[in-house]
């Protein structure tokens, strides 16, 4: 599509995409959205909205990977009015879910938890994310009736509230699925909302998929973000969100200027336990599957400014440099590190078996006897995956009875996930290598 063939609204949304640029207020026609291959969550900004685009990683399966900023506002009055309509926005959908059977399977994480945790240290809460139960497929029925359920459950909750100012749209929800290409499979819903003297907005909902827990989630009380109720949801442990955030910030694509700086919060109260990190790292899987250890430390420091721009460009109050967060998160994680490097000194294999501990207890409890079938999903973590299957398998089935070479010939006939493997002979010493 070229010259005046093209639709007028295309170089409008082409310039609001490049660095620093502002959303325009109307939609963008179908033929554009479609031809920029823009998300179906990048929505216009409301009308008196002035909202940047900012890089979004868990959209990277579009060419422009972009979300809408929080607003920037001339007026502190208009800013604190918009900003408090959202957050009693976020407190309706929390209530929605607290009040429905969604209650006892969703998990809460992120923004939202850290605002309970930190008060006014946290960032602005801008989001809802929830871990689903493991068993749910991405693509299954529960998944597919799960964000019609909230949104109608939403609109409900904020039309009984006794304040009622705050209204929610089920009909105007928008869908998308996020981390294609890392990370656990998820989807995110948008929400509108509106109020009375304030421009509107979205409840931006994120759900993932095919998570495991390193920590039970525990029953816990959210204080109000806005002027909505207070409410009581399982949300996981501080351990597990700094174990989490450390993992995204090592194995990430595009690590996030926001899990750098929650981290840091995080570590300040306390370090997780190091069965906590490690059950974390192991299930995750990736790179993250090979014994761990001060190796942690460097990948952080060489690709934690990577996201820092976008992040103080959407926080601009937050001026110390990405370097300055990363030393303090060293220092923190010092303690777990030094545990990590304990077993430096023993064989190879003794150290992969007892870092993947986790792995191998909840493989034994899946297929005791034919474990090769419950470790296909590690054939996408390649050398490492391998790797880590061959020492599940063994352990499984008995060190003592099993050899590395049988190990390996389980692995790759359990699962056509691994017939790349199984293609390439030649490739087995390169796999035990660095088991023997």
């Amino acid at each position: 599509m070229t010259g005046s063939t093209r639709p007028p609204d295309e170089p409008v949304w082409r310039r609001a995409l490049f660095k620093g640029g502002h959303l325009p207020h109307t939609s963008p026609a179908e033929e554009v959205r479609w031809g920029l291959d823009l998300p179906r969550t990048l929505l216009p900004a409301p009308d008196g909205l002035d909202q940047p685009a900012v890089f979004e990683p868990a959209l990277l399966q579009h060419a422009y990977a972009y979300r809408a900023g929080d607003p920037r506002f001339a007026d502190e009055t208009q800013a604190r009015a918009w900003f408090r309509a959202r957050r009693t926005a976020l407190d309706l959908v929390l209530s929605a879910v607290a009040d429905s059977p969604l209650a006892g399977r969703l998990v809460l994480r992120g923004s939202a938890l850290m605002a309970t945790w930190f008060g006014d240290a946290a960032r602005e809460p801008g989001d809802l994310d929830f871990v689903a139960p493991y068993e749910w497929d991405a693509d299954g029925p529960e998944a597919q009736a799960l964000f019609p359920e909230i949104a109608s459950a939403a609109q409900s909750a904020a039309g009984a509230w006794q304040d009622g100012s705050v209204r929610v749209e089920a009909a105007g929800a928008v869908t998308e699925e996020i981390w294609t290409y890392d990370r656990v499979p998820g989807r995110r819903m948008l929400l509108p909302w509106t109020t009375p003297g304030t421009a509107g907005g979205t409840v931006q909902l994120d759900v993932v998929y095919g998570e495991l827990l390193a920590a039970p989630a525990v029953p816990t009380a959210l204080r109000p973000l806005g002027d909505g109720p207070a409410v009581r949801l399982p949300a996981v442990t501080p351990e597990l969100s700094l174990a989490w955030k450390v993992m995204w910030l090592i194995n990430d694509m595009h690590p996030q200027g926001k899990d750098l700086y929650d981290a840091v919060l995080l570590a300040d109260r306390g370090v997780p336990a190091y069965e906590v990190l490690r059950g974390a790292f192991v299930l995750a899987g990736d790179e993250l599957l090979r014994p761990g250890g001060r190796w942690w430390l460097e990948e952080i420091a060489s690709y934690a400014d990577v996201g820092w721009e976008h992040f103080q460009h959407e926080y601009p109050n937050v001026t110390e440099t990405a370097e300055e967060y990363v030393a303090r998160l060293s220092a923190a994680l010092e303690p777990v590190v030094d545990q990590a490097e304990r077993d430096g000194d023993a064989p190879s294999y003794d150290r992969w078996a007892r870092w993947l501990t986790p792995l191998v207890e909840q493989v034994r409890d899946r297929a005791p006897t034919d474990p090769a079938t419950a470790v296909g999903h590690l054939a996408t973590a390649g050398l490492h995956g391998m790797r880590a299957a061959v020492v599940v398998v063994r352990e499984v089935l008995g060190r003592d009875s099993v050899s590395l070479a049988e190990a390996l010939g389980a692995v790759v006939a359990g699962d056509e996930r691994w017939s790349h493997w199984r293609s390439n002979p030649e490739l087995t010493p390169v796999v035990l290598e660095d088991l023997t």
